[in-house]
């Protein structure tokens, strides 16, 4: 797997943990879109299959097809099916409208983080699996937390406002991620101090979206800090990297 990409090499990890301690059902739903004309990133298409040559054969997966650019109808389905596997239809039924209703709730209940008074309030961007995971990005928020920065995540905007953030570009970004860092990079570009790209090493995504990013915040200006992750990354240049970039956002402040 050297030539895989860190998270894919983490959830892998975490699927042979499972079986080892036992686990014979597995989640590993193929990913392929969750909004309409949006992509998922290309490896997460393929995990079920990537999967299945690392257990076997008595261990079962569950693999629905998540294909948010179909009917809403057809959607559902893919849901309602791996339901029926367990449960009758009526069940299943009611326990699908009760997700969907929670989700739609949460979705509305959102409200964009405000910035703390007197507070450095910095944008961290990059995939969820990153930006909000203390592990696989060696524990940013926290860092940045010590050092007295608020930090916002593209995920803690609503999805119409990202949205709305990007209907500046010429084309619709191809993937859901790009679409929710530039979208709220656009909507809080004039609340925050400074933005810091988190994004796996070797990511191809990531990569063309960082070339977005740097033009989007050239025209603002704001600091940019790119960090990139993998197995091998350290925790002693992480945190000196973030020192440097803080003081500069407190001088920028200054004057």
């Amino acid at each position: 797997m050297e030539s895989i990409c860190l998270p894919v090499k983490a959830f892998v990890g975490h699927v042979i943990f499972l079986v080892r301690h036992g686990l014979s059902l597995l989640l590993v739903p193929q990913l392929i879109s969750v909004f309409r004309r949006e992509w998922t990133c290309a490896n997460l298409l393929g995990l079920p299959d990537l999967v299945r040559q690392y257990v076997s054969e008595d261990v079962r997966l569950l693999t629905p097809v998540l294909d948010a650019r179909r009917r809403v109808s057809q959607h559902a389905w893919a849901y309602l099916r791996m339901g029926l596997e367990f449960s009758p239809p009526a069940r299943v039924l009611r326990a699908w409208q009760r997700a969907r209703d929670a989700q739609q709730e949460y979705d509305e209940s959102r409200i964009p983080p405000a910035p703390s008074r007197g507070a450095l309030h910095v944008l961290l961007l990059g995939p969820h699996y990153v930006a909000a995971d203390p592990y696989l990005n060696g524990n940013l928020r926290a860092k940045l937390a010590e050092l007295g920065v608020q930090v916002s995540i593209a995920a803690d905007f609503p999805e119409p406002l990202t949205a709305e953030g990007c209907r500046y570009l010429r084309k619709r970004p191809y993937w859901t991620n790009t679409r929710r860092s530039i979208g709220s990079l656009e909507y809080c570009r004039d609340a925050i101090d400074g933005v810091i790209s988190a994004a796996p090493f070797g990511c191809g995504a990531e990569a063309m979206q960082s070339v977005l990013i740097s033009s989007h915040i050239s025209e603002a200006p704001l600091p940019h800090l790119q960090l990139f992750v993998d197995e091998h990354s350290g925790t002693a240049g992480l945190e000196t990297r973030l020192e440097a970039f803080c003081d500069l956002l407190e001088r920028k402040r200054n004057g």
